[in-house]
């Protein structure tokens, strides 16, 4: 059947003939699981684990399912080591909780020693994995982590993860060659997972800023991973670095053939259209595109709003986009600034244009923005507003943050033409 409501129903009429049925237990909860109701999923789960008290596997997916969807990690807990005591050589029921332990009951002893136990039932290329990952990141023991890696990349040359840890671990210590050495060993065994791939990169261009090399390692990683758009859009995006604009734009082409359902990757395009193509309205559909998978995206919203003000002067449009994004970040001084300057120069209302620079907190800015700040508010109460006693009290505060010659000529203008005021 391909609906699969219907089938939920067809073994749910089997299950009411036959209650302890545990196949047809197995298939409600998978089906739920793709239906993604929970709920239900967790019902049959319960049902099913009084049927077979006795199934490792069971238990370890019921673990794994009360992580993932209900945060239930006592109860996970509790799973992870009836799982174990049924089968003590369980590998992923000794990862699991050894990472439950680590990440959300805060507790990396016990994790640690979780590890520990299982190579007295396995010697596993995972187990020694994780025992090197807290050994390295959560007490430092780097040359202890270093020789469990070594053990999990001899038991087990395609061990990604062991490879990527060894490759981090080498970079905490500054020994960037033998970085790149064991990231160059584990692309060669087209083995790989994205963080690798990202910490060999990042290692390439920083430290290196050898961007040809971080292409190649770019259009290997295609190889392994050829939907992933977002390494077009990198290769193409170094190649404009290097000044290659014909495979740069070859590149954009390439990864503007795929859907595209993810922000970065639609943000990261919508910025090469600008760019390379120099097709702002291209890229107005990718940034719209962010907004309609994410209303609050800064990046996309900011892009759609100077769209707006530049492009088309729809102003209306623009001006509420950029309130948008002042309610999305409160702390942002910029785009209250251009709040402020668009009431003032397209709309010509001051009060509004106030109301907004009186918003930003000083506090966090620096001596040169809040001078110049409050100099605009200043200059606003002179120029817009007529108050120069206001106007004159802004600019001395801006004189007192970064004293400068041009704002003691304009503090003396206000007393010289201004005869209402007492110096």
């Amino acid at each position: 059947m391909e609906n699969i409501k219907d089938l939920i129903k067809e073994y749910e009429e089997v299950l009411r003939d036959n209650p302890n049925d545990i196949n047809t237990l197995r298939k409600l909860i998978s089906l739920y699981e793709k239906d993604k109701d929970f709920i239900k999923t967790k019902y049959y789960y319960e049902l099913a684990l009084k049927t077979d008290k006795k199934d490792p596997l069971l238990h370890l997916k019921f673990a794994n399912f009360l992580v993932d969807y209900f945060h239930d990690y006592e109860k996970a807990k509790d799973l992870y080591i009836y799982t174990i005591d049924l089968d003590p050589k369980n590998i992923d029921a000794y990862i699991n909780l050894s990472w439950l332990y680590l990440e959300q009951l805060n507790d990396i002893n016990t994790s640690y020693i979780i590890v520990q136990e299982a190579l007295k039932y396995v010697e596993n290329s995972e187990i020694y994995t994780q025992m090197a990952y807290i050994e390295f990141s959560k007490y430092k023991e780097y040359r202890k982590a270093e020789k469990n890696l070594q053990k999990a990349i001899k038991i087990d040359k395609k061990n990604d993860l062991a490879y990527t840890y060894l490759g981090q671990l080498y970079i905490v210590e500054g020994k960037y060659d033998n970085a790149k050495t064991i990231f160059k060993e584990a692309l060669s065994l087209k083995n790989i997972n994205e963080l690798l791939i990202h910490e060999y990169i990042r290692l390439l261009i920083i430290e290196d800023k050898n961007f040809l090399e971080a292409i190649e390692v770019y259009k290997k990683a295609l190889n392994i991973f050829p939907n992933k758009v977002i390494y077009y859009a990198y290769i193409a995006n170094l190649y404009f670095i290097l000044g290659n604009h014909v495979e740069a734009i070859n590149y954009l082409h390439m990864a503007e053939e795929f859907e595209i359902k993810d922000q970065e990757t639609l943000l990261m395009i919508g910025y090469l259209k600008v760019i390379l193509d120099d097709n702002k309205e291209g890229a107005l559909m990718y940034f719209e595109k962010v907004i309609e998978l994410n209303p609050t995206n800064l990046n996309a919203l900011s892009f759609i709003g100077f769209y707006n003000l530049i492009n088309n002067q729809q102003i209306d449009t623009a001006l509420n986009y950029f309130k948008k994004i002042a309610d999305l970040s409160k702390d942002s001084f910029i785009v209250h600034y251009i709040i402020a300057q668009i009431y003032l120069l397209y709309y010509h209302e001051p009060t509004e244009a106030l109301d907004y620079l009186l918003k930003i907190n000083l506090e966090r800015l620096n001596h040169t923005e809040k001078s110049h700040i409050l100099y605009v508010i200043g200059n606003i109460y002179e120029k817009h507003v007529g108050n120069n006693h206001l106007a004159l009290d802004y600019y001395e505060q801006a004189y007192q943050v970064e004293p400068s010659t041009y704002l003691e000529k304009v503090i003396s203008r206000i007393y010289d033409n201004d005869k209402t005021i007492i110096n």
